[in-house]
């Protein structure tokens, strides 16, 4: 017998399947899930991760690359995809060592695709000239999943049930609103304690086993070791709550004006959000000076045991820096969630958020007329504009000259340039349009003339070389007519070295910083 009658519970089953089906689609888009389909993805993870050890997780273009070309061969395997699936195809050129590894593709040509991939994060560090880089949270998350694989430890161990009941005891006993309830949860707690205080006057001493001693021992570190990958997934959140706070400053509807008041206001809307909720208890909690003192001789206890024997050497260096290690990576995050709230501030204290909404207006308005056109206006349709293309000069590889090691040549002479004068517009104009580094020129001002009471633009660059070239000398230049007093009709010559390795000098005027200069 058969009915037509239409079975809600089968009906609702199936509209969940295909709701999950749907967010396993937009997931398999996703950076974690491209690198473990990749078809190189074995070697590309095992290159990761070996570019990346403990205590590396950052590093300069120049020594990614070596690195990574250390490794080259592992990905210019003539292997091909298996079979012919598209998947596989995609993969290839999601990992970047398809058919164009083949080709013999350098390192550099990795590195940016795997940024491209999102495999790597790049990074501006303002401690170095030279740009760095990090693996990403996708790339953190499929390493520690083929890590968990490659391990084969189950996590239904007795242990972590032991603390899930623990958790749930704690919580439950902490927002109990009863209060003869949680009176009586107390005089349990105490009967136990005065129990085991008995048994063990009594010369009872009840030791778990050494297997389960370590069982949970390791637990407690798969644990923390998930802590310190979870640092990059906190700073790409806080960059997308300063993305959205940014678009709804810029939104001519929603809650701008609000935000707006906020913001001019003082108020950290970065750590009022969730994320920023989060780290901000995670981190008062691992700077906490007793909290500290008494974890660390919680770990060096647990050290002396007779189990913790059983463990490697690299668990034991784990569980020894298992609190200091979180310290660099928490203190990263902490920089980035300053620096985008100041950031945020300024953008909104120096009115600059009107000009970003006029060229968004100015956008969305030429959007509108350009889709208002598209089904009028033919494609091919000539347009009355013209624009003046930059042009390069071509040439043959025969005009080329060769260089005779053999030969030193004669010494370049030296281009002599006529002298301009500078006004502070001009100069704040190149400090603003070249991003130069004026709280570390201010450090290095304020560093040399404290030694000597006063100091010169010369004196500074002789005792801090220009980092980044011809731009920090524009930085000193901006700093003295600030805050410097002017000799007048008196000049000095100062040398530095481009970031192309050449040497430079100019005449400039002389100043001299006989205050610190204020860091702004």
């Amino acid at each position: 017998m058969t009915t037509t009658e239409p079975n809600r519970w089968t009906d609702r089953r199936s509209d969940a399947v295909s709701a999950r089906k749907e967010a396993y689609e937009q997931l398999r888009r996703a950076s974690t899930w491209r690198l473990l389909a990749a078809t190189k993805a074995p070697a590309v993870l095992a290159i990761l991760q070996a570019t990346f050890p403990a205590g590396d997780r950052r590093l300069p273009r120049s020594e990614l690359i070596a690195r990574v070309g250390a490794h080259l061969s592992l990905l210019h395997d003539d292997e091909g995809p298996a079979d012919g699936a598209s998947a596989a195809d995609g993969a290839a050129s999601a990992d970047g060592a398809g058919d164009e590894a083949r080709g013999g593709r350098s390192a550099a040509e990795y590195v940016d695709g795997w940024v491209r991939e999102g495999y790597l994060t790049r990074r501006d560090d303002p401690q170095r000239t030279e740009t760095t880089f990090e693996p990403s949270p996708a790339t953190i998350d499929a390493i520690q999943f083929i890590a968990s694989l490659e391990e084969h430890r189950p996590t239904t161990t007795q242990s972590r049930l032991q603390l899930v009941i623990q958790q749930f005891d704690r919580l439950a006993q902490e927002t109990e609103t009863d209060r003869d309830v949680r009176l009586a949860d107390l005089q349990r707690r105490r009967e136990r304690i005065e129990q085991e205080i008995r048994e063990l006057a009594e010369g009872e001493l009840m030791l778990p086993s050494v297997e389960a001693s370590v069982d949970r021992l390791r637990d407690i570190l798969q644990i923390a070791a998930e802590l310190s990958g979870d640092f990059l997934q906190y700073r790409e959140d806080l960059r997308a709550v300063d993305l959205h706070l940014r678009e709804q400053i810029l939104s001519p509807e929603g809650s701008r004006g609000e935000i707006l008041e906020q913001l001019l206001a003082g108020d950290d809307l970065l750590g009022q959000s969730t994320v920023g909720r989060t780290f901000t208890a995670f981190f008062r909690m691992l700077n906490d000076p007793a909290q500290t003192r008494a974890t660390q001789e919680l770990v060096d206890r647990l050290l002396e045991r007779d189990f913790s024997r059983s463990l490697s050497r690299d668990e034991r260096e784990r569980l020894a820096n298992v609190f200091s290690d979180l310290y660099e990576p928490a203190q990263e995050v902490l920089d980035v969630k300053t620096e985008l709230y100041r950031s945020l501030a300024r953008f909104v204290r120096s009115q600059d958020f009107r000009q970003h909404r006029v060229l968004l207006e100015a956008l969305q308005e030429a959007q509108g007329l350009a889709l208002a056109q598209k089904d009028e206006v033919p494609t091919r349709t000539p347009f009355p504009l013209e624009l003046d293309l930059s042009r390069v000069q071509l040439s043959s590889v025969s005009q080329h000259r060769l260089k005779d090691p053999t030969d030193p040549g004669a010494p370049a002479e030296a281009e002599v340039h006529d002298a301009t004068s500078l006004s502070v517009e001009v100069l704040q104009d190149l400090v603003r349009t070249n991003d130069i580094d004026l709280v570390g020129l201010t450090t290095h001002v304020n560093d040399v003339r404290g030694r000597s009471g006063q100091a010169s633009i010369g004196d500074i660059l002789r005792e801090k070389p220009a980092e980044q070239g011809l731009a920090s000398v524009i930085g000193l230049m901006f700093l003295a007519t600030s805050h410097a007093q002017a000799r007048e009709g008196s000049t000095e010559i100062v040398t530095w070295r481009e970031l192309d390795g050449n040497d430079y000098a100019a005449r400039v005027p002389s100043f001299y910083f006989l205050d610190d200069v204020p860091v702004e």
